[in-house]
């Protein structure tokens, strides 16, 4: 993504004359705040706490990146989902949530800072900062073990390091993809990471480097981006009757909900994985994607995660994106060579 694409995404979340009152609103009341909180100040140092949020208040009307973090942004998760457009960039922006959490031990500080995500997508804006002297400048990132405690059935997570604008120091730049059955939008969820990892690129082999454990609870208040699909389509898989009962769709990722009397048979047929490269592998439920303008897209390498439940005979298969697509402008979607026309309403 260059440089040119960034500042004009930013200059789309420039504040409108309201945003401005609004913050210079909440900027006063906070000084205000400070002021009661402190009864001890002088009068000079109560005309100099009031005079910084002023000048803070006019340098933050000619940043547009302070605008972006002022309202819930972080330029971090642009970089990383690349969206389509200002109106797109808008939307999302909108769902972002704070979260804020800092998790410090002897061996390094753990950062939960924001949270955008969909129905079964969860991204995670995190930063680790290792003790002093220590450089943290391999390739890839990763925690050991991570464990998620919430009402999810399942869960699964990963790792993307993300420019933190320096990769000389003792500070890294983490974006953690969690997929789970439902949305996370909203509940209050534990969080273990243990152990941080580092690797070269692949095919280099992680190992620990920095040992510990950070634990903390947070609440993901962000907003679900899905637009959910009753599609109830009839379709063959593998040679065997099923039913892709929903989709949904969001910038992020697409899912799919199928039941079939033979899920056991399509489990069978679609088991292994073809390695086609260095960890890549053929998506065995691939779904292509057809756009309003005549464009379409397949999800031909596997990213995502599949889960099947045999007591209920259904299949879950989540897609995810390397960008942020225009999911407006979805047309259909093709699933084991049937078309299912994605309708101008959604189910919710």
């Amino acid at each position: 993504m260059t440089d040119k694409k960034i500042h004009q995404l930013f200059a789309a979340l420039t504040p409108t004359t309201e945003q401005k009152k609004r913050m210079y609103q909440n900027i006063f009341v906070q000084s205000q705040v400070d002021k009661n909180r402190d009864s001890k100040c002088t009068p000079a140092q109560r005309r100099y706490r009031f005079a910084v949020p002023v000048a803070l208040l006019l340098i933050c009307f000619t940043t547009t990146a302070f605008a972006a973090t002022y309202m819930g942004l972080e330029e971090a998760f642009f970089r990383f989902l690349n969206p389509v457009d200002h109106k797109q960039t808008q939307y999302l922006s909108s769902g972002a949530g704070t979260v804020g959490k800092q998790i410090t031990n002897e061996n390094g500080t753990l950062e939960i800072r924001q949270v955008i995500g969909d129905r079964n997508l969860t991204y995670l804006l995190l930063d680790f900062t290792a003790p002093d002297g220590t450089i943290l400048d391999a390739a890839r990132y990763r925690f050991e073990h991570v464990r998620i405690s919430s009402d999810q059935p399942f869960y699964s997570t990963g790792f993307t390091v993300v420019d933190d604008g320096n990769t000389n120091d003792n500070t890294i730049r983490l974006i953690m993809c969690i997929l789970t059955e439902d949305s996370l939008a909203g509940q209050t969820v534990a969080f273990t990471f243990e152990d941080l990892q580092a690797a070269d690129p692949l095919p280099g082999i992680f190992e620990t480097v920095i040992p510990g454990m950070w634990e903390t609870e947070a609440t993901l208040a962000f907003q679900d981006f899905s637009s959910l699909y009753q599609v109830d389509q009839e379709v063959n898989m593998f040679g065997y009757q099923a039913t892709v009962k929903t989709i949904a769709i969001s910038p992020i990722s697409i899912s799919l909900q199928v039941e079939s009397e033979a899920l056991k048979e399509i489990s069978e047929a679609a088991r292994g994985l073809e390695d086609i490269g260095e960890h890549e592998y053929l998506d065995r439920y691939p779904v292509t994607i057809n756009f309003a303008d005549g464009t379409s897209s397949t999800t031909s390498i596997f990213t995502g995660l599949t889960v099947s439940d045999h007591l209920r005979n259904q299949l879950l298969t989540i897609k995810t994106f390397e960008n942020a697509i225009n999911d407006k402008e979805i047309a259909s979607v093709v699933f084991f060579h049937t078309k299912i026309p994605i309708a101008d309403t959604s189910a919710q």
